[in-house]
């Protein structure tokens, strides 16, 4: 009798244990740590059109209507707007906006509150958002100066030597937020000759590069290396400047389309720049991501193509394809009725939950992916 009892316990322990890691299972599936996913596409026409700067933010949607700048979320609904004046600009991280018109900055946070507004001595010429500080670019377009902000405008640093007979190409911060690098071009020298700065903010120039005269056009931060992607290569550079020469890979005739940070390891996605600049639609796709270096085929041409949950999604006119980065082949999913009178012509970002922001010319669509 009592070994009876024993093994009936002994079985309600399995199969409560059972029960548990399959409940395990299930969440960890719908979170989508298997790289699955049982969502069904579907879509919703925004308000917006595709000439109004639309642009993710976070799970959010900018636009900017030549006036004001609005918030929706992945529905459509306007979540909030702020008036910013005429001819302005702006650039965001996932939770902070800087925006700029003339000599006017604002930083705006993502509940549309304003965290800094102030009229600069200097015109902005750019600005671009960190995780703990703003760079904003401002003066002539030669020999800017470099103002460093911290979230709530206050400003902590300052950098206009190394800019002199230069003009400002681009800014991005790295690391933990408190590093930066600058690219800019000497327009006195003889050829062009790219240079990418490295700082501590607040503290020193860690390092100086020539990168030469092909054009680099995206800096990408994964693994403590800087990913620097130019017309001809990847090349890859520690926080001084040092080269690592085992991460370059030769990129000439592929353009980055879009990238993704798997852990420490960049995720880099190319088209081919010849399908970009000649007819706008791509037929392949190339993948580099550590020490894969792996080649597409698409089943059609595509408007664009962009990486989510460790997939390449590609758009065409009335489909979106799908693949694993280590499939053999995609899988076709058809645009929702939303869309199914309408021909996709463009692909303009994606937002953090996985909405793509496609237009068909001018009209914009929220495109929940599967």
């Amino acid at each position: 009798m009592q070994l009876s009892q024993s093994m009936e316990q002994n079985r309600r322990w399995i199969m409560l244990a059972a029960i548990a890691a399959l409940v395990v299972l299930l969440v960890l599936a719908v979170l989508g740590v298997f790289g699955g996913s049982n969502r069904q596409i579907s879509a919703v026409r925004l308000r917006c059109t595709a000439t109004q700067d639309v642009t993710p933010f976070g799970d959010s949607i900018l636009y900017y209507d030549g006036m004001t700048l609005f918030c929706l979320d992945g529905k459509g609904n306007e979540k909030w707007s702020y008036a910013v004046g005429g001819s302005a600009s702006f650039s965001c991280s996932d939770s902070l906006i800087a925006a700029w018109s003339g000599s006017q900055l604002h930083f705006i946070d993502r509940n549309g509150h304003s965290t800094y507004h102030d009229i600069l001595a200097d015109t902005v010429q750019f600005a671009r958002v960190g995780s703990k500080y703003v760079a904003v670019v401002v003066g002539n377009d030669v020999s800017p100066a470099l103002q460093i902000k911290d979230l709530q405008g206050t400003s902590v640093d300052n950098e206009s030597s190394k800019f002199q007979d230069m003009i400002m190409l681009d800014v991005g911060f790295f690391g933990d937020g408190e590093y930066l690098w600058t690219t800019s071009v000497d327009i006195y020298g003889t050829a062009p000759d790219v240079t990418m700065n490295t700082f501590l903010v607040n503290m020193r120039n860690t390092g100086t590069v020539s990168l030469g005269e092909n054009l680099t056009y995206g800096i990408i931060y994964a693994g403590n290396k800087l990913n620097v992607i130019s017309t001809r290569q990847l090349r890859q550079y520690d926080y001084r400047g040092t080269q690592d020469t085992s991460g370059t890979v030769l990129v000439y005739g592929w353009q980055m389309v879009d990238h993704a940070i798997n852990g420490s390891t960049p995720m880099l996605l190319f088209a081919p720049t010849l399908q970009l600049d000649d007819t706008g639609t791509i037929n392949e796709l190339r993948l580099l991501s550590g020490r894969i270096d792996r080649r597409y085929t698409l089943p059609n041409s595509c408007v664009g193509a962009a990486l989510y949950n460790r997939r390449i999604y590609a758009f065409a006119h009335d489909m979106v394809y799908r693949a694993d980065i280590n499939a053999q082949r995609f899988t076709a999913v058809a645009l929702p009725g939303t869309v199914n009178n309408a021909m996709i012509t463009g692909y303009l970002g994606m937002l953090r939950g996985g909405v793509a922001l496609l237009s068909s010319d001018n009209e914009v669509y929220a495109v929940t992916l599967p």
